[in-house]
């Protein structure tokens, strides 16, 4: 595919001026002497935008016919007509003084759709990127790009920390490095996943069904300096999501920089005995995709039991590339990590200094995470439509060892488990656009992902002897979907984008504990989908969209699995049989922005979810409860006062409750902020200062959680071939309290074990720094 039909698709995703072709025949109907009707050599308008690294308008810019005196500026919206322009092909010339220049050969063909064209401000040449993949989907409110500029200009010391980035997102960890993150969300605990879905490319990564929680994400497959984008989705309002999708998604895009193109090479050192090598290679070529990238990672971590070693490796080949045939390339990631974990303590220990903040109590608690994927894309333009294919295939190895709860359930031998995952997932998708009008586009598509799978979890004794069973499953689990939808651009200033998809889901599992019997169950989900986009005026949109997401059955939940004593009583879901678990969302917002350096959001939102999925820590799985819903709403302001120079700030306030008991639903902030600095100035220097907070969570039993801020900062300087980055994580040394949880728990062996929950904490990372030195040649 050429880097022009890549442009016209990646514009046709978001299309917001196809109708700009109707608007531009009722102004040559209302002029019949410029009505190219009445001129045989006329044709109808040159539709397109203009838009800026981020993907967002770029407004004022000069557009031009080469050759002619056709020429016009960009709307508010980045959007511009040419009309009276001759029949053929032509070459747009696109000038502005705070962008560099840009020529775009456009076709007869490209003349059909609406074309895209990318400007890069003068200071951030840097940082242009060639996009290496397109997903269809409309913008909602709270819809957000996170771009290669912001990346660069906070601390990412692994691919989950990019999310720190989407306002009103908090991430916390309640193990170490080489485990998966709590995503926090519109008033979701999305646990390691279970509500918040992630993909590479358009790849699954959730693992469904995973021993440790269902939905697990773990992205120590993805090299941070391998990602270019990261598109981020609030709430299942869009066709492309899938399962998992409830409190919203992130697709991952990978490619690189057209700045860190070519050899590059990188050594990170930390105050944590951190050692950190990376290496990898791209051609500088502009429409090249291909790059290799790897990184090994050697880390103590901060207090006891948190170290990792690490090592991953990212990279794309093009195997084939022709007008006719489209773009066939290759895709190979792999990852492996050994970890400790530290677990919880209890306040009441830390408090009475029986152990210290950043202490554990059992040093062998630990991990070990291995998983590799292979992935072949197609891609097909052919101007009005386009076909977009691709296979995967993937192994998953997890084995974690942990004790929660001392020796509660056990008082003799402890209550440590040992948890082994085993995954071999495949896949296929195919999407299709067909461009039906000018108005009106039909996007289609279907998929199939199955998953073949074995996992055990045993009881483990004090001398890490097997103590016990407590599962022992096999099985294969699919999901297959399809999906159709339309975008309607009836006139210029508006966008309906409507559809739905059907995901059709079976399960089947062997119990080994129970003599191999066998269970089985299918289930169907079917989720509208809806977005509507309305310019009112040229600095105003309002939004609105619906959707609904699903959450697909454990396979557990078809075995004879039981979890036995659990730290939870109140709003246990306890009847019916393994079913998909839906929410319905809707959200309603507007975008303003009356001059180029202001942009404010606001959003309110709504989710009713059939039962909620909260870990508990006592008996080690995600339990299902009762129905919930969410009432919000958000407001997000950046101003860029400079070209240089940007800043942000966000709040999210929401009420999350059972809708029997009224209860809150516990882990969920009520209220999160953020405020962010971003400098990224053409000598070189470039900083970054970032601040997340959230106020005290709702926990089990009635209890509340402290209240967290968290304020992380870069300085870096870039010159030609020489990169020199610091990054300084908590730099008010505050204590973190990045896990929290009320259950019962005793960790002095032959002591009466109370049944009364107490607070317990996992620490943050305390003041810490990373230093950075790369080349690029």
């Amino acid at each position: 595919m050429s880097r022009d039909r890549c442009s016209a698709t990646r514009y046709s995703s978001r299309a917001a001026v196809v109708a700009l072709h109707m608007l531009a025949c009722a102004v040559t109907l209302m002029f019949p002497a410029e009505s190219y009707a009445f001129h045989p050599e006329a044709a109808p308008p040159v539709v397109g935008q203009v838009v800026d690294t981020s993907g967002a308008g770029v407004a004022g810019v000069a557009v031009s016919v080469e050759g002619s005196k056709r020429h016009t500026h960009t709307d508010s919206t980045g959007s511009f007509v040419l009309t009276g322009v001759a029949r053929g092909p032509l070459t747009l010339s696109i000038s502005d003084p705070a962008f560099e220049p840009v020529r775009r050969r456009v076709t007869r063909e490209q003349r059909r759709v609406p074309v895209s064209i990318q400007v890069t401000r003068v200071e951030q040449n840097p940082y242009s990127v060639t996009v290496v993949s397109s997903r269809d989907s409309p913008q909602t409110a709270s819809s957000k790009r996170i771009s290669a500029r912001e990346m660069t200009a906070a601390p990412r010391r692994n691919a989950e920390d990019i999310l720190r980035q989407v306002p009103g997102m908090t991430l916390v960890q309640h193990g170490s490095e080489g485990k998966g993150h709590q995503f926090l969300l519109r008033g979701f605990d999305a646990i390691h996943g279970s509500d918040f879905e992630v993909t590479l490319d358009g790849l699954p990564i959730n693992e469904w069904s995973n021993v440790h929680a269902q939905g697990y994400l773990d992205l120590g497959l993805i090299i941070p300096e391998a990602v270019s984008s990261v598109e981020v989705q609030k709430g299942p309002f869009t066709l492309t999501q899938g399962a998992f999708a409830m409190a919203g998604s992130a697709d991952y895009r990978l490619g690189i920089v057209q700045s860190e193109r070519g050899w590059r090479a990188a050594y990170t050192a930390g105050t944590t005995n951190r050692h950190r090598v990376f290496a990898g290679f791209s051609r500088k070529a502009a429409e090249d995709r291909d790059f290799l990238a790897f990184e090994a990672t050697h880390d103590d971590g901060f207090g006891q039991n948190r170290g990792i070693d690490r090592m991953t490796f990212n990279g794309r080949l093009t195997l084939a590339k022709a007008p006719r045939f489209g773009e066939l390339s290759l895709l190979a990631a792999g990852s492996y990590a050994a970890f400790e974990l530290p677990g919880t303590l209890r306040n009441d220990d830390v408090e009475q200094g029986v152990v210290g903040f950043y202490d554990t109590y059992d040093e062998t608690q630990q991990g070990q995470s291995g998983r590799a994927l292979l992935a072949l894309f197609h891609r097909l333009d052919r101007g009005r439509h386009n076909l977009s294919l691709h296979a995967y295939a993937s192994y998953r190895d997890l084995r974690l060892r942990e004790n929660f709860t001392g020796f509660v359930i056990d008082p003799e031998n402890g209550d440590r488990r040992a948890q082994l995952q085993r995954t071999w997932p495949f896949g296929l998708s195919a999407t299709y656009m067909l461009q039906l009008v000018k108005t009106l586009s039909l996007h289609t598509g279907l998929g199939l992902r199955v998953d073949q799978f074995g996992q055990t979890e045993h009881n483990v004794g004090r001398d890490l002897q097997v103590t016990g069973e407590r599962r022992r499953l096999v099985g294969h689990q699919l999901i297959a979907h399809t999906k159709a939808g339309l975008q309607w651009q009836p006139a210029r200033q508006i966008r309906v984008d409507v559809g739905a998809r059907a995901d059709v889901i079976h399960v089947g599992v062997t119990d080994k504990l129970a003599r191999g019997s066998r269970g089985s169950g299918a289930s169907v989900a079917v989720s509208p989908r809806a977005t509507v986009q309305l310019q009112v005026v040229k600095s105003l949109g309002i939004f609105a969209a619906y959707g609904r997401g699903f959450r697909p059955p454990e396979a557990r939940a078809y075995s004879t699995f039981d979890p036995g004593q659990a730290g939870l009583s109140e709003d246990v879901y306890d009847g019916g049989e393994p079913a998909v678990t839906v929410s319905d969302a809707l959200e309603v917002g507007t975008r303003w922005r009356p001059v180029r350096w202001f942009d404010a959001r606001l959003a309110s939102f709504a989710t009713l979810i059939a039962r909620e999925s909260v870990y508990d820590h006592v008996s080690g799985v995600s339990l299902e409860l009762n129905g919930s819903r969410r009432l919000g709403g958000e407001v997000i302001i950046s101003v860029r006062p400079l070209s240089w120079l940007q800043l942000s700030t966000d709040f999210t306030l929401v009420d999350a409750r059972f809708t029997q008991s009224g209860n809150r639903v516990p882990f969920a902030p009520w209220l999160t902020g953020g405020g962010r600095v971003t400098i990224t100035h053409r000598s070189g220097f470039r900083s970054g200062l970032r601040a997340i907070g959230f106020a005290p969570r709702p926990l089990p039993h009635g209890a509340t959680g402290a209240t967290q801020l968290r304020v992380d900062a870069t300085l870096g300087y870039y010159y030609r071939w020489l990169r020199i980055n610091l990054e300084v994580e908590n730099v008010i040394n505050r204590k973190l309290r990045d896990g929290e949880y009320h259950y019962a728990s005793n960790f002095v062996p032959g002591q009466a074990a109370s049944e009364l929950p107490v607070l317990h904490t996992v620490a943050g990372p305390p003041v810490n720094a990373r230093l950075t030195v790369g080349v690029v040649f």
